[in-house]
């Protein structure tokens, strides 16, 4: 048996120094202190020692857990690897994922739902980008598909639409052929499927304006014709931008006269 010579509080508040037969032991929190009632002048035995340590540990997990809740939602792998990474034991943190699970402060189908529906409402990110942003962050196979496909295929269509748009006025000074090839890429990029992928560009009801499509060719050519010795390698590179040959040596020809 051992005595509880002294509880000394710390600089910090709500922590206090367990002393037992006059040497420091411990340290325990205000909740720790409170549920094994220690004081003063109480005797332990061994395993009430361990006992409290244990506890305290539990305890001092839960808070940071709790910390690490209080910024953002987590998913259960994310509340481990955190617990791992602050070096507490698996049974500790065993004890306390049950805790906040029971507590519901744990939930990877809320937190997936949640997840999806930040990513549509705050980014142009499609289903496919979605699902493998959440799969990083540990949620699992099953409730990533399950709940991607109660997506509303009318917000996708309508995501993918406004981010398409935005897409166009960028590429505006490219081919026509380039511009609706740099927009089906921009859209499969960010994780969206084909069908809405065309619905998308579609939508747009974009159509090639033979005026415009002149006016960024010779912009092309006057930007880059210094960089090449022929007239062959320089077509070469205007084709490869999605002009036509036609065009291109109209172009070329109006510009030697």
């Amino acid at each position: 048996m051992t005595k509880v010579t002294k509880i000394q509080a710390q600089k910090r508040k709500g922590r206090y120094n367990v002393y037992l037969d006059g040497s420091y032991v411990f340290p325990v929190g205000e909740s720790t202190l409170i549920e094994f009632r220690l004081m003063k002048g109480q005797e332990l035995t061994d395993a009430q020692v361990e006992l409290i340590k244990n506890k305290e540990n539990t305890n001092k997990a839960y808070g940071d857990a709790v910390n690490y809740l209080s910024y953002e939602l987590r998913t259960e792998k994310e509340m481990k690897d955190y617990l791992y990474k602050k070096e507490y034991t698996t049974p500790t943190i065993m004890d306390v994922m049950d805790r906040l699970k029971q507590l519901n402060y744990l939930d990877d189908e809320a937190y997936a739902q949640s997840f999806i529906n930040t990513q549509l409402r705050m980014s142009a990110n499609g289903p496919k980008t979605i699902e493998q942003k959440m799969f990083k962050k540990g949620v699992p196979q099953a409730i990533i598909a399950d709940k991607i496909s109660q997506i509303d295929q009318d917000v996708l269509l309508e995501n993918a639409t406004e981010f398409a748009q935005k897409q166009a006025r960028k590429t505006s000074h490219a081919s026509f052929r380039q511009q609706m090839t740099k927009l089906r890429q921009s859209l499969y990029a960010k994780g969206f499927t084909g069908d809405v992928v065309d619905q998308a560009i579609a939508s747009l009801d974009l159509e090639k304006d033979e005026d415009t499509e002149l006016e960024n060719l010779r912009k092309m050519i006057d930007k880059v014709s210094h960089r090449y010795d022929n007239t062959s390698k320089l077509i070469n590179y205007l084709m490869g931008k999605g002009f036509s040959y036609t065009a291109i040596k109209h172009a070329l020809e109006d510009d030697d006269e």
